[in-house]
């Protein structure tokens, strides 16, 4: 019963906060404005994501063959590439996020950042080394 109304709740509570941020936004900092919006759409996301799931239920069969597809190695593998991959788009995103900063902002900021990715890059290398070693 409680997941059948999981999705409808998202959806009330979503609708409330977008009425409660557009009603007050006038009478409330833009900051706490900005965050209902936000919890808002993160609610609504979880409504729609409780829709698709809640649609279909699977069969004792269909949940063996899951579980045997999620433990595979060929999937593992390819889930293991796939990590990979994001993770160098990952690091090229924050390299341009970096580079923005540096060029429009400056400052503290600028370190901070750079700390962040320089750090990002230095776990990277280090893993790269020890799962190497360990294969």
């Amino acid at each position: 019963m409680v997941e059948k109304m999981f999705p409808y709740g998202m959806f009330a509570l979503s609708a409330t906060l977008f009425l409660a941020a557009f009603l007050l936004e006038k009478h409330i900092p833009g900051q706490f404005c900005t965050a209902l919006y936000a919890a808002g759409g993160m609610l609504l996301g979880f409504g729609v994501v409780g829709f698709v799931s809640s649609g279909r239920r699977l069969t004792p069969e269909e949940k063996k063959d899951m579980e045997r597809a999620e433990t595979d190695e060929r999937n593992m593998a390819i889930r293991e590439k796939a990590a990979l991959s994001t993770w160098y788009w990952t690091m090229y995103m924050l390299w341009a996020a970096f580079l923005l900063i540096q060029i429009f902002v400056g400052g503290l900021w600028g370190v901070v950042v750079s700390a962040a990715i320089v750090l990002h890059c230095v776990f990277y290398m280090i893993n790269v080394h020890r799962w190497s070693k360990k294969m």
